[in-house]
């Protein structure tokens, strides 16, 4: 008698634990999940008086600063402080530039790994050869 008492009580604790897992969820709250919005940036354009194939920006100096860049930056001479001050270039980027040297127009710079047609747009007036 008590090896079937033990095996209904076993039994009914078996069909209970089942019911609260499967009903924990429903009963639990659930964890806060953040979302995530984006939001569409406006395009950048260049401002009235410069287009892509005026002279590039000279910035000025002092005594004590000096800019990485002022004026067409050229791409075979350039230090890679100098190619990383670039935009849409950083450090990966500017080894593999230095490391296809010597770069003569911008097809060879479209060449290197990386460099797709809005980085190339982008550097078009920025560099020379």
């Amino acid at each position: 008698m008590d090896s079937e008492r033990s095996w209904i009580l076993g039994l009914g604790a078996g069909v209970v634990l089942v019911s609260v897992l499967a009903l924990g969820p429903a009963l639990l709250p659930r964890p806060q999940v953040p979302t995530v919005t984006r939001a569409a940036l406006p395009p950048v354009t260049a401002p009235a008086s410069r287009t892509a194939a005026s002279e590039p920006p000279t910035y000025p100096t002092t005594a004590s600063v000096k800019p990485l860049i002022s004026g067409r930056l050229n791409l075979n001479t350039a230090s890679e402080e100098q190619l990383e001050a670039l935009p849409r270039v950083g450090p990966v980027m500017a080894a593999r530039i230095i490391a296809a040297r010597p770069l003569r127009s911008l097809s060879d710079l479209d060449a290197v790994k990386g460099v797709g047609e809005a980085t190339l747009n982008t550097l078009a007036p920025l560099v020379g050869f």
